[in-house]
This record gives structure tokens, C-alpha cells and sequence, in this order.
């Protein structure tokens, strides 16, 4: 059977934002120079996952000029069915692989190898006119399976709640039902949406509205929309969403963001991944506000690709 090379423990994550409509865009930048043996990486998945997928894209090639990445969104599961039917090198996930998954990659001869890359944490958001404050991960299991319809139930306005979500092949979808909802189903009249920057601009113009984000997608447009702040039940406080409160575990929705190759890389890829787990890959985790792995992982994984 093959298995899924999970390299250290924990679980959490932070994540950027690609402007609206960016999501689903593919960018391919390269650095070659006239004379030298082109390597081309191609790297699609995570939405988001995605401007920090591009960063390291873009400032990777600018020290190793026989290197041309090609990276493109279109969610995690996108990424890794791409993975298996062998049309790329790098899947971006923000989610673990599933079994099915690993099935079909067995049946195919692809063994997927997991790397944690970033942590995040989703934030909810809704109106900035919205009087509510807080929920707890019960409140909004109870909204996005379509128990609580109105915010008059939560000491709101007397409107319906609209409800903001990701696509079914997105790792977040996944994520906030398996996290949030109790792994029940969502609500039918849920909108779904490509990608984080359309559910923000949604929340944003729509009074009645919540969805849920990668934090820095939030954290960027907070003028435009609110970040509550979540209870993990009744009884413990309201944490906010941020690097310290998911560094230190308190914000109950967080998680590991992972890419995944096919066996272990070798040549510019193993550079290539080695490079993104280094000092100057985690830098550009910093840069576009998500959270570094802890050194301890990213050693033992390293240790793994010399």
C-alpha cells in the first residue's frame, strides 16, 4: 500500500491574497538565460496557497536562472488530481491528501510525499455593519449547515443570514465542514465562490453576508470587512485570529498549509522544495503574512531531501 510520507506533527496555518478574479489565473515566470539547460516546474492547487506559491516562484528563479516555474490555482483537489494524472510536479494544498486520493495515486503508480510549507488559520468575516462580535465554532457550524438563518437568532438585525463559501474542490470547504460543520453537510443555498478574494469582495458589499477566509486575505481588506473573533465553546473566551493566537494554539481554526510531490524529489525540485522549507523560503512566508513552520519541522524535513 502506498502511504503518504507525512514528514514532523502539529497542525495550523496563515495565507495572502491575489487580487479579485486572480484565484483561478495561471502565472508562469521564468528566469532562463540564453545558453543554459531550461528545468521546468509546474505547480498548481491551493487557492490559497497561491500568492505565496508565486513568490517563491518568482524569487527563486531570480538566483537559479536554469529554473522555469509555472504556478496556477484552481483548489487543492485541482492540485492534487493534477499530481496524480501526471501533469505537474508540485500539488498546493491547504488540506491533508485524502485516502481516496491515495488510492487512485497507488493505481496510477504516483506516491504523493507531504511537505508542510506555512501554517494559516481561516478567519470568519462579515459586514463591518454587523453588530455581532464573536461566535462560537458551534454558531457557525449551526449557520453554514442552515440551522440559524437569521441574525435576529444572534442578537443582530431581523435579515436573513447570506452565507459566503469555497468550492467543493477547495481545501478550505473541506477544512470548515470537516472543522466547523462536524463533517455534516453544508447549506443548499450556500454561494460558493473560486476563491478567498471573491468571498471578501462579496462580504464586503453585502450587509446580510459571512464567509470564511485565509486570515491575511482578511487582514488585508480589514477596512472592507470584519473579523470576528471565535469561541471554541460557550464557556471559553473570544480569541481573535492572528499569528501569536495560532502560533500558540488558542484560535481553534488553524491549520498546516502542505505541498505534495510525487515520491521523493530529486534534481531542481528537491532544490527547489529544500529552497521553500530553508530560511529563504520562510522568509517569504513572513513577507506575505503567513506563519513560518517551526524549525524543528522544517529541519526534519530537510533532513529528508539531503
Amino acid at each position: 500500500m502506498i502511504a503518504v510520507i507525512a514528514v514532523a506533527a502539529l497542525g495550523a496555518y496563515y495565507a495572502m491574497i491575489p487580487a479579485a478574479g486572480q484565484s483561478q489565473s495561471t502565472t508562469a515566470v521564468s528566469s532562463s538565460s540564453p545558453g543554459l539547460s531550461v528545468v521546468e516546474i509546474n505547480q498548481k492547487g491551493s487557492d490559497t496557497l497561491l500568492v505565496l506559491a508565486q513568490r517563491w516562484a518568482e524569487e527563486y528563479m531570480k538566483t537559479h536562472p536554469n529554473a522555469q516555474i509555472a504556478v496556477s490555482g484552481g483548489g487543492s483537489g485541482t492540485g492534487i488530481a493534477a499530481l496524480i494524472d501526471g501533469q505537474i510536479d508540485i500539488a498546493d494544498s491547504s488540506r491533508e491528501i485524502k485516502q481516496s486520493e491515495i488510492d487512485e495515486a497507488k493505481s496510477k503508480g504516483v506516491t504523493p510525499v507531504e511537505w508542510k510549507v506555512a501554517l494559516d488559520g481561516i478567519s470568519a468575516i462579515v459586514h463591518p455593519s454587523n453588530p455581532i462580535g464573536e461566535l462560537t465554532i458551534e454558531q457557525l457550524g449551526l449557520i453554514f449547515r442552515g440551522n440559524l438563518t437569521n441574525w435576529k437568532q444572534l442578537g443582530g438585525a431581523d435579515v436573513p443570514i447570506i452565507t459566503y463559501g469555497r468550492q467543493s474542490n477547495s481545501g478550505t470547504y473541506v477544512y470548515w465542514k470537516e472543522h466547523v460543520l462536524g463533517n455534516k453537510d453544508y447549506r443548499a443555498d450556500m454561494q460558493s465562490l473560486n476563491g478567498n478574494a471573491d468571498i471578501v469582495d462579496a462580504v464586503s458589499k453585502d450587509r446580510s453576508a459571512i464567509g470564511y477566509v485565509g486570515i491575511a486575505y482578511a487582514e488585508s481588506r480589514r477596512t472592507e470587512v470584519k473579523i470576528l473573533a471565535v469561541k471554541k465553546d460557550a464557556s471559553s473566551p473570544a480569541i481573535m485570529p492572528n499569528q501569536p493566537t495560532i502560533l500558540d494554539g488558542s484560535y481553534p481554526i488553524s491549520r498546516y498549509l502542505y505541498v505534495y510531490t510525487n515520491g521523493m524529489p530529486t534534481g531542481e525540485i528537491n532544490q527547489y522544495v529544500k529552497w521553500i522549507l530553508g530560511p529563504q523560503g520562510q522568509a517569504i512566508v513572513s513577507e506575505v503574512e503567513y506563519i513560518p513552520i517551526p524549525g524543528f519541522v522544517a529541519e526534519e524535513q530537510i533532513q529528508m531531501l539531503s
